[in-house]
């Protein structure tokens, strides 16, 4: 049987209102934890990630400090500094290795011909290194030709022979505009004048048109003109029967920026195909920019023109050399096609001395007088 339900505790009475004063031993406790918070706070405080990620407050620290100029300019320098080093061991080896060599007579010999001839002095240092120092000086001269014809890059073909679309590309006054007229000739008596064709980009300059011109009616060559490179692309289409075309480019310094432009017709119709006409009467500091210059037009070839007209035919030759670009023709006259020449290795080299001689012959007195 359940038993009588079981009465609540008596509750406690509460205390009694009266004594405010006795609780204010209490207050103490707000007190305690006011200062409990404050160590909590302090790394909430240095976490907080909006003041970091705002951009207003990032940009004046990034435009204050270009640590990355800063590293461009300290490598720059490294670099001009390592250059610098490089160039001057380069001059003392150099030094050392001239010095080793005039210790053989013969070797001496052979630097001061090659230096009267105008070759470069890497060149003519690499040649007489290979000179052996007990040569017999009746063979010295010999030898010497020998090692440089070896070192000649001389093109298997005649580029003109396998047809195709062939521009000539090279500075002002490096005689482009007669060499495709010997070209233009010596392809026309191996075949017919019908198959070649010859175009001019040089529509500007006065006289450079009609220079063409005429070597077209003396040749019976048909003449045509392109003045940009869209001309250009749609007059080869419709020359594409020739068996040759040969493109005389406007006569551009190696520093004219409208060189780059002309460059870009050539790479863009992508069929053609561009020798280097160089003049051999230039330094050979002149020749080398030349040949970086024009380096961007991928020349298959060099023809060099006008070894009538110097004496130290050797500076066109260690161009050649040092580019490893392959000699094609050589040209040394104006008489047209008789004055170009296949390049020969031997012919080359033996005409170092002629025209080392010519140069150094004394004018004529009677044509001076007649000059007068």
């Amino acid at each position: 049987p359940a038993g009588p339900p079981r009465r609540p505790p008596p509750r406690q009475p509460a205390a009694p209102p009266g004594p405010v004063v006795a609780a204010e031993p209490a207050l103490p406790a707000p007190a305690i934890a006011v200062p409990a918070p404050a160590p909590a706070s302090t790394p909430l405080s240095v976490n907080v990630p909006a003041p970091a990620a705002d951009p207003a407050v990032a940009a004046p620290a990034l435009s204050v400090v270009p640590a990355v100029p800063r590293d461009d300019r300290q490598l720059a320098e490294l670099r001009q500094e390592v250059a610098g080093m490089r160039q001057l061991i380069e001059r003392e080896m150099n030094r050392f290795t001239d010095e080793r060599l005039r210790g053989s007579p013969v070797r001496a010999n052979a630097l001061d011909l090659m230096d009267e001839y105008g070759f470069d002095a890497g060149l003519a240092r690499d040649v007489a290194v290979q000179m052996p120092a007990d040569t017999d000086p009746a063979r010295a001269r010999g030898l010497m030709l020998g090692l440089i014809s070896k070192k000649l890059p001389i093109a298997p073909v005649d580029p003109i022979e396998a047809g195709g679309v062939i521009a000539l590309v090279g500075p002002t006054g490096a005689g482009k505009t007669t060499t495709i007229a010997k070209l233009a000739s010596r392809f026309a008596e191996a075949h017919a004048a019908r198959d070649v064709a010859l175009v001019t980009t040089d529509t500007q300059r006065i006289g450079a048109r009609e220079q063409l011109y005429g070597f077209g009616r003396q040749l019976g060559i048909a003449v045509h003109e392109a003045s940009s490179g869209t001309n250009l692309n749609q007059l080869l289409e419709r020359l594409a029967d020739y068996k040759l075309v040969l493109i005389d480019t406007a006569g551009l310094g190696q520093r004219d920026r409208a060189l780059t432009a002309q460059l870009q017709w050539l790479r863009a119709a992508g069929q053609i195909r561009t020798l280097l006409v160089l003049p051999a009467n230039t330094s050979f500091q002149d020749m080398d920019e030349v040949v970086r210059r024009f380096g961007a037009a991928n020349p298959q070839g060099v023809v060099l023109t006008k070894l009538d007209e110097t004496g130290r035919f050797g500076s066109a030759l260690s161009v050649a050399v040092d580019h490893r670009l392959p000699i094609t023709w050589v040209t040394d006259g104006q008489d047209v096609p008789e004055d170009l020449h296949r390049a020969s290795a031997a012919n080359l080299v033996l005409r170092l001395e002629d025209l080392r001689r010519a140069a150094d012959m004394p004018c004529n007195p009677e044509l001076n007088h007649a000059v007068a």
